[in-house]
């Protein structure tokens, strides 16, 4: 009976404390924004904040549905903060369609899906699942982020914003109102997808490499990189200006370019370092 009245017990102070995932990681759903507050420093309602008193790690459990295009959903103020998607999605009101792209409401908002302020942070980390419809970006993060696996859809502004030295890889942008992927100096833009945005696909900050990437059927230039960059190895196709857009010192290498309106490379002293077709030659400019 001593055996079973200890164990008792135990399981009873054990029910009493909260259970840690062994990782570390923190929960964000629709409940705990609406009901009560996801962790430590964050108030009931949207966004849902984090300001790093809870921990670094956070994953999504559900959803996140915002009421609003003024509304956002996750608001980062410290640096090096990592989440996880979790292949759920953060979803606003704005749907964006057709081409060229006309979005309703047609009024810009202020929402985004997840955005560091300011946007001098460092080290923020955003991976695997959609953000879909908000009123401004889709996300918007600082200096040396990592956005990895993230489908960007219908927002209003810009699909994804990152700021200097960032690496985005994998991801996917599409219908957004004002252009796909915007990278400030410094970045790694890979193996990512630019498809049917409002401008550009893909813009490059000065001294950036631009790596594997498709752009088709964007509003602006495909690839638009500032000067000094290096731009390998992509596919740009039926973009309402140029395939790519190059700014002075950029090199270009195993790139295919076609039937893009404004031409296949446009742009003032850059370098063709070969093995690219322009509208199925080998001759390009």
């Amino acid at each position: 009976m001593r055996i079973l009245d200890g164990l008792t017990v135990l399981l009873t102070l054990g029910l009493a404390f909260p259970v840690l995932a062994s990782d570390g990681v923190l929960e964000i759903n629709q409940a705990c924004a609406t009901q009560t507050g996801c962790f430590a420093g964050d108030a009931v309602g949207f966004p849902i904040t984090i300001n790093g008193s809870a921990g670094r790690g956070y994953r999504l459990t559900s959803d996140l549905v915002v009421p609003n295009e003024n509304t956002g959903g996750i608001m980062i103020s410290t640096q090096d903060i990592g989440i996880d998607l979790n292949n759920f999605r953060i979803q606003g009101p704005v749907v964006c369609s057709g081409t060229p792209v006309s979005c309703t409401p047609s009024s810009f908002g202020t929402g985004t899906g997840v955005e560091a302020t300011p946007i001098t942070l460092s080290g923020i980390s955003l991976r695997n699942g959609s953000i879909i419809g908000m009123g401004s970006h889709g996300a918007d993060l600082g200096i040396q982020a990592e956005v990895t696996h993230v489908r960007a859809r219908s927002n209003r502004s810009v699909g994804i914003v990152a700021g200097a030295g960032s690496t985005l890889t994998g991801n996917t942008v599409y219908l957004n109102g004002l252009g796909g992927i915007a990278a400030s100096g410094g970045s790694t833009v890979l193996g990512n997808t630019a498809y049917a945005n409002g401008l550009d696909g893909i813009v490059s900050g000065v001294g950036s490499t631009v790596s594997g990437n498709t752009a088709y059927s964007n509003e602006g230039d495909g690839i638009s990189a500032s000067s000094g960059s290096n731009v390998l190895g992509t596919t740009v196709r039926f973009n309402a200006a140029f395939g790519l857009n190059l700014s002075a010192g950029c090199g270009f290498r195993e790139n295919v370019t076609t039937n893009n309106v404004g031409g296949t490379v446009g742009g003032t002293s850059f370098v063709n370092l070969g093995n690219n077709a322009c509208n199925g030659t080998a001759v390009c400019p």
